[in-house]
């Protein structure tokens, strides 16, 4: 999708807004003057414009070069994209009054998938080049003339500086922005393929533009700017945007920035958030880095852009912006509407702009119209007051130092408490620790000698035995049988058969002499069991003996370890 220049991620305006803290510190420091700053004031790295111009004959180049990725989800496209953008503002004959040529080249190449193949197209043109001026038409921290004859109300007035709540108190006023009005026309080359087809080659833009700048004591400086944009009005494709930008300086060089935009039309719609940061080289010349990215996929966008700004400062005079009716000073005697508000206006001011006590050559708001005598009396009045302020604040902050040095040294001794506790701890866990492992270790030799007596263990010399007396069973047992039968068989016989008797008794002797030698035989073997037993239990107990003794030693060694 092509979106319109003036709101594309880096187009608006084709340079980007960013205040470093030169900015926001010179808006109030100036003298006499709300335009021109002693620092460079650059629009960039955001989008945004701020509502101050760069001052009456001061010319300001301002560009960079991005790259940057765009996916459509629906069209199924990829696109890497290549932009250079530019910006020359000059500050003409006023010091309310800047013009302003600004314009972005971009080339990039789409990948479009159709089907199974894959395109590519490549293009590139300028997207947009916009003309245009913009004036200021409020601005709150312009000074306001003061009378020359009303020293003592203007000394009474200072006094209220010692005042601690005075001096740090949030002043409701801070919230009225410098407002200014842009109005330029937009120039687009026919055939052009970042643009809408039916956009004619002039366009008209306007936009409203508002800017905040904060000061505090401790925290930096900041900057809000608000930009309502108008764009294309008298076109068939007219569109509005948006953008907010928060600037933070860190310190005399870094400032960051974070902004917000919107846009809406009929063409394109999208919401993007940029984040960067600026480095102030010197006091004409600023660098610049940034990225955008937006929270849809039709289509997504990430862009990385860099840049620089460079003045060329041919500003000689500072110009006064009078107040209407007061063009040409007060006169003795006269007393303007306002003369009290005038003179508390000015000691606000002094107290939002004061740094250090005297680095200030001279008094910010003071006028030309004013004698000598009173500048010099009430300059010499400020740096007294100043010097106060500035041995007060050096007493709070040795009294927060030693604050801090004594909560650090209770923070460091409940440390060392902290770890004397825990260490004690550990050496008790470990005590105990070792107490449950000795007893540990004694309870498992009490069981392993305990197993090792009720173990009962026969070699293979017994089992033989026990096999061998149990065979001289069964052939007891088969001799009886044989007997058994025989009986049998001699009842069943009616009559005595002599050679049978005589075989009778020859078998009776031999079962005698066989029964006799199985007895001697099982007492044989009995006894040698017997002997292979004791021998067995003779020797089981010598090793249960020496094992124990080893077992009682190792016990000792490691509890005299443990004593250790």
């Amino acid at each position: 999708m092509i979106k319109s220049a003036i709101f594309e991620a880096n187009i608006l305006n084709m340079s980007p807004k960013s205040i470093l803290l030169s900015v926001t510190l010179f808006l109030f420091c100036i003298a006499a003057s709300a335009q021109y700053t002693e620092k460079i004031n650059s629009n960039r790295p955001g989008t945004s414009q701020g509502a101050f111009s760069v001052g009456n004959n001061v010319l300001q180049l301002e560009g960079g070069f991005g790259f940057g990725k765009e996916k459509h989800d629906i069209f199924d496209t990829k696109t890497n994209v290549f932009n250079v953008d530019y910006a020359f503002r000059y500050g003409l004959l006023i010091e309310q009054l800047e013009i302003r040529l600004n314009g972005r080249f971009r080339a990039d190449g789409v990948t479009q998938t159709v089907g199974a193949n894959e395109e590519k197209i490549k293009r590139s043109n300028f997207e947009v080049n916009t003309l245009g001026a913009k004036y200021l038409i409020y601005d709150p921290y312009k000074p306001k003339p003061k009378p020359k004859n009303d020293s003592i109300v203007a000394k009474a007035n200072y006094d209220s500086l010692k005042s601690w709540k005075e001096h740090y108190k949030f002043r409701w006023k801070t919230l009225i922005p410098a407002v200014s009005v842009y109005a330029g026309a937009n120039f687009v080359t026919s055939d052009n393929p970042f643009t809408f087809p039916d956009d004619p080659g002039i366009s008209p833009i306007f936009a409203v533009i508002t800017q905040n700048n904060w000061t505090t004591n401790y925290g930096g400086d900041w900057a809000f700017v608000t930009n309502i944009i108008v764009d294309k009005v008298t076109t068939d494709n007219p569109a509005i945007g948006w953008i907010l930008t928060a600037t933070h300086t860190i310190n005399d060089t870094w400032a960051g920035f974070v902004e917000y935009q919107g846009q809406k039309s009929d063409f394109y719609s999208d919401d993007i958030l940029r984040l960067g940061g600026a480095y102030l080289f010197d006091k004409d010349l600023q660098f610049d880095a940034n990225i955008a990215f937006n929270f849809k996929d039709t289509p997504s966008i990430f862009t990385c852009s860099f840049g620089a700004s460079y003045r060329f400062d041919w500003h000689t005079k500072d110009e006064i912006i009078e107040e209407p009716g007061l063009e040409g000073g007060v006169k003795e005697g006269e007393e303007p509407e306002g003369e009290e508000e005038g003179i508390e206006g000015e000691l606000d001011e002094f107290e939002e702009n004061e740094t250090d006590s005297l680095k200030l050559g001279k008094t910010p708001f003071i006028n030309d119209f004013e004698d000598d005598g009173f500048r010099e009396e009430i300059e010499r009045d400020l740096d007294e007051r100043r010097t106060e302020e500035r041995l007060e604040r050096e007493r709070i902050e040795n009294e927060k130092i030693a604050k801090k040095e004594g909560k650090k040294f209770q923070k460091e001794e409940a440390r060392r408490l902290k770890r004397e506790a825990k260490a004690a701890r550990e050496a008790e866990k470990a005590t105990l620790k070792a107490e449950k492992e000795k007893q540990k270790m004694i309870d498992d030799i009490d069981a392993e000698l305990d197993k090792m007596e009720k173990e009962q263990g026969v070699d293979q010399e017994l089992q033989d035995i026990d096999k061998e007396l149990k065979e001289l069973e069964n052939l007891e047992k088969e001799f009886n049988l044989e007997e058994e039968k025989e009986k049998k068989e001699e009842k069943q016989q009616e009559e005595p058969d002599v050679d049978a008797e005589y075989e009778k008794y020859q078998k009776e002797q031999q079962k005698a002499n066989k029964a006799e030698e199985k007895r001697r035989k099982k007492e044989e073997k009995k006894r040698l069991k017997e002997e292979k037993k004791r021998q067995k239990e003779e020797e089981k107990r010598k090793k249960t003996e020496e094992k124990e003794s080893q077992n009682e030693d190792e016990i000792n060694e490691e509890l005299e370890k443990m004593d250790q």
